[in-house]
């Protein structure tokens, strides 16, 4: 492969000392003071991020800047730093910036920090817009006519929010009345959120609500008040619990089961007048009542059965709750008598195992049923059962054969001994011969091929509206056609040679397309494949050495299953058996690249020094996938050489991230310099996955790294990249936890 390797931008190589955060800080102010409008907006964050208290100053200068997104920035990291005991003179500016300044990002930050100030200068204000669009205040009025949005709407919400955190109780009925002004924003749910912290006088009101004709409000208010833990909001929850709407209840009781399942006034809604709360009842908090759930095996509902049935687990062991499981078995719906099975096993353990055989064993129960015995033969744990897990792999159900290979799976790989029945059981079906079988799931007709329908006969209707657009189009009756506001001429529509070019293809469709949604795979093959894909669970170089025998089998997916199970093998065997090396290098050399993905990252736990070599090949690889591959292998094996720093310039950005990777694993003398060359190149596009990199590097030595560059002029148009990457290396923890999350998403 031809790879064009791209010169990154210049950036100093200069040693120079090692950077510490207050360094950096110093830095970011300077440039927040006379930088351009992008370094200056970066700078903000980037003071924000690494969380110093001296960056109070220059933040606060900045909320007089000229530009309003440094002014907004500035607000913003004033908030992660700013505290109540020290506010640096912050409290006086921002609410200059919240009265004055026009644009609302800078408004809404203002109040989100002069909030987590415990600035009570700002209350009344706060209070004022809460109510309405004060005229003493400043807002983006070209911004409402351009746009039609309001910003106020959104500073309201904001307001609330901080009244809460203020815990301003005077200004609840300010709140509420806002929240009840039929002109305004639904502000139901910030609302119920903020009085649920503002004390007595908040959950009153939250109270007050649970007397509503709304069912809406009161489910609101009732989740809400299920989760606060203020002792004054136990009164209204009590209410909650009983009121008449079974939504309401239900909200509740899902609130208060999460915060304090054991709270004894849950245990009524056991017996609640509504199946669906009954349920829900049981399944969250209904093994801390073991002896209500054999009373409820009995209940009308089928939905509060199947919960009982799984809870029971949790309950005591009798002879009389086995015999009310076997006659649910006999007697009850097809959903609670699996469930019912499921519990028997798990509950009986060996007395149940002939029970279950049976069940499992008879052939004109519904599948469903017999699902719930397998399942429960799994629950009870009996050696004894394992027999019929292997004489349920080739049953004609495909769910019974899965189960029962999952089931022998976490067996084969729980057992201390090895070999043992259920790995043999799955090794054998592995190896089964193809054999003329059924058809799992009927054929279904490809895409091009033609369904053949009757045709129906239809009478001519002048009146009748054409069905298609294509009908419309065809129409040419002499008459125009109205309907609604359309009016189409009487001499037709004239059409462009595209319309007709169209119509010509549209006619020449032979018949309706439909979406392969199974394949037509026999019982055989599916067996052989789920047991490649589940041997990879079991950790033992034999199953290695069975898969790598199929990793050239004619089917394509069984060689799949069996790679990808070789890969997740190798993180747990290493390194794999010799056999199964040479079996991997011999299929690399006829693989597609899907199959060539998984044969490398088996390769990774090779024990064979050649397969570097081969890994090494594979790093010039026309697939970028393939090449990715390539360096995470070898950086496992600990061969991350020079070649793998040419990556660095690949032009497939998940490669040259691979390659940082590795060089950053590796460690060395100049690793550092290396991850801080490869943050500048191509226009800084992976500048901050390399400051994390160097997170765990030198974070003193790589800030001093980017530190030259901001204090060389002629490189300034790296400076964006040297801002953040500095931000990434000396943030807070509080900011490393918020960067992971962002990162996340």
């Amino acid at each position: 492969m031809n790879i064009q390797r791209k010169i990154p931008p210049h950036s100093s190589n200069e040693p120079g000392p090692n950077a510490t955060p207050e360094d950096v800080c110093r830095m970011m102010g300077k440039i927040l003071g006379g930088g351009v409008d992008v370094h200056r907006c970066l700078a903000a964050q980037a003071l924000g991020r690494i969380g110093e208290f001296s960056a109070m100053e220059p933040l606060v200068k900045a909320l007089l800047d000229e530009d309003s997104d440094v002014r907004t920035d500035a607000a913003e990291a004033l908030s992660k730093i700013a505290d109540a005991d020290a506010d640096a003179g912050a409290g006086r500016q921002l609410l200059e910036n919240l009265l004055g300044d026009p644009c609302t990002e800078v408004k809404l930050a203002a109040i989100e920090t002069l909030a987590k100030l415990q600035d009570k200068a700002v209350i009344p204000w706060l209070r004022k817009i809460v109510k309405g669009r004060d005229e003493e205040i400043a807002w983006d009025e070209d911004e409402f006519y351009d746009s039609g949005w309001d910003d106020w709407v959104d500073v309201q919400v904001k307001a609330v929010e901080a009244l809460a955190t203020l815990n301003v109780s005077e200004a609840v009925s300010d709140i509420v009345d806002a929240m009840r002004d039929e002109d305004a924003q639904d502000m139901t749910e910030v609302v119920f959120r903020a009085l649920a912290r503002m004390g007595k006088p908040g959950i009153d009101a939250l109270a007050a609500v649970l007397d509503e004709d709304s069912v809406r409000l009161r489910r609101r208010a009732a989740s809400i008040l299920g989760a606060s833990n203020d002792r004054y909001a136990s009164e209204p929850l009590s209410r909650a619990l009983v009121d008449p709407s079974a939504s309401v209840r239900m909200a509740a009781m899902r609130s208060l089961a999460v915060r304090m399942p054991t709270d004894a006034r849950l245990a009524v809604l056991l017996d609640d007048p509504d199946a669906e709360v009954r349920a829900e009842a049981i399944n969250l908090f209904g093994n801390h009542y073991s002896d209500r759930i054999p009373a409820l095996l009995a209940d009308e509902a089928t939905p509060v059965q199947i919960a009982a049935l799984a809870t029971l687990e949790f309950g005591p062991n009798d002879q009389a709750l086995l015999t009310d499981l076997r006659d649910k078995i006999t007697d009850g719906k097809p959903a609670v008598a699996a469930a019912a099975a499921k519990a028997l096993g798990a509950k009986g353990g060996d007395q149940t195992l002939d029970d279950l055989v049976a069940l499992l064993a008879d052939e004109k129960r519904p599948v469903e049923i017999r699902l719930g015995a397998l399942q429960g033969l799994t629950a009870s744990g009996c050696e004894a059962a394992i027999p019929t897990f292997v004489d349920v792999i080739g049953d004609e159900s495909r769910p019974l054969r899965l189960e029962a290979m999952t089931a022998l799976a976490r067996i084969a790989q729980a057992g201390s001994v090895w070999p043992n029945v259920a790995g043999t059981a799955l090794l054998a079906a592995l190896s089964t011969n193809s054999s003329a079988e059924e058809v799992i799931e009927p054929p279904v007709k490809a895409e091009d091929e033609k369904v053949d329908e009757p045709e129906a006969v239809v009478e001519e209707d002048d009146q009748a509206f054409p069905t298609s657009t294509v009908a419309a189009i065809m129409d040419h009756e002499p008459d125009a056609v109205k309907v609604g506001a359309l009016q189409m001429p009487g001499e037709g529509i004239e059409l462009t040679p595209v319309d007709m070019e169209r119509l010509a293809i549209a006619r020449n469709i032979k018949g309706k397309k439909r979406m392969v949604l199974a394949q037509n795979v026999k019982r055989h093959d599916d067996v052989r494949r789920f047991a490649a894909r589940i041997l990879g669970d079991i950790h033992r170089p034999e199953v290695a050495t069975a898969l790598a025998a199929v990793i050239t089998d004619r089917d394509e997916e069984m060689r799949l299953a069996a790679a990808d199970s070789l890969a997740r093998l190798g993180e747990f065997v290493t390194p794999l058996p010799a056999d199964v090396d040479a079996a991997l290098i011999a299929a690399l050399e006829t693989a597609k690249p899907s199959l060539k993905l998984l044969l490398i990252r088996a390769l990774a736990a090779s024990g064979e020094e050649g397969a570097n070599d081969i890994l090494r090949v594979h790093l010039g690889d026309e697939d970028s996938f393939v090449r990715t591959e390539a360096v995470h292998a070898l950086r496992k094996r600990g061969q991350a050489g020079s070649e793998i720093e040419a990556l660095l310039h690949d032009p497939d950005p998940s490669v040259r991230l691979s390659a940082a990777k590795a060089i950053a694993d590796a460690g060395g003398c100049d690793a550092v310099q290396k991850v801080v060359d490869f943050a500048f190149s191509y226009e800084g596009y992976h500048g901050g996955q390399a400051a994390r990199l160097l997170r765990d590097l030198d974070v003193a030595e790589a800030s001093g790294h980017f530190m030259n560059v901001l204090q060389d002029p002629k490189l300034k148009r790296t400076w964006s990249v040297a801002i953040e990457a500095l931000a990434e290396l000396n943030q807070s923890p509080q900011g490393a936890a918020a960067s992971a999350v962002a990162s996340s998403i």
